[in-house]
């Protein structure tokens, strides 16, 4: 059977209509065989039906920088070519264990509120998930600025979440949504992780956001401080 990810960057509420960059892993889970990763943008509709959308949005998808990183630490750097719906890039895992496929976007243009009173914010975002080859080591090492690993304790969902390689503070605030995208919110404790139990199959996002009140000027626009995200993708069979 093959493995198959579904990762979702969201910007807003899980609503009607709601907008969201992804990414679509595909694989056998076997040494030596093709992964294929598609970095999506669409929506879903208030059916929660997932949509792909084709436009504007969907040619900014191609700025993500999409890597793997194996257990050794060694970073490959996938290339991505745009397709009819998604951009598309691939790669054949040669040792087992867990494979982190991490995606960066930070060039989004800042998000300017100047006309309308409010302070402008640069959004940079991050994308992750582990893909399992054999039984090797899981995840065990953050490998990004802003990053969470997640791992099983029993009957729970052992959540840990990382800021710039640190632990994140003690009751970091968390979101996790359910396959029916209903919200669950998770508070870290003094030892960087929190717990959950799943309800249900399907895809369960875990997200982590980090506001650095940092100024500075991107691309010609004044900004007054940096919104980074995290968003994890859990699939459960």
């Amino acid at each position: 059977m093959k493995q198959i990810i579904f990762l979702f960057l969201f910007f807003l509420p899980f609503t009607g209509e709601a907008s969201a960059y992804w990414m679509e892993i595909r694989g056998s889970g076997k040494l030596n065989e093709p992964v294929q990763i598609q970095v999506c943008y669409g929506h879903i509709d208030e059916f929660s039906i997932r949509h792909r959308d084709t436009g504007k949005e969907l040619e900014l998808t191609g700025n993500f920088k999409i890597s793997v990183v194996d257990n050794d630490g060694k970073i490959i750097q996938v290339p991505i070519s745009r397709k009819v719906d998604c951009w598309e890039g691939q790669f054949i895992p040669v040792h087992e264990g867990a494979y982190r496929i991490l995606g960066i976007n930070d060039s989004h243009p800042v998000v300017d509120r100047s006309k309308s009173g409010g302070k402008n914010v640069r959004p940079i975002d991050y994308l992750c998930a582990a893909y399992q080859v054999g039984r090797g080591e899981a995840v065990s090492k953050p490998a990004q600025l802003l990053d969470i690993i997640v791992s099983r304790k029993g009957d729970l969902i052992n959540v840990q979440a990382f800021n710039n390689g640190h632990f994140a503070e003690n009751q970091t605030k968390l979101r996790v949504f359910n396959p029916e995208n209903w919200e669950k919110e998770l508070v870290i404790n003094e030892h960087g992780e929190a717990f959950f139990k799943t309800t249900m199959p399907g895809l369960y996002i875990i997200r982590q956001d980090w506001d650095n009140p940092a100024p500075g000027n991107y691309k010609g626009v004044d900004y007054t401080s940096i919104r980074y995200r995290c968003n994890y993708c859990l699939l459960i069979p």
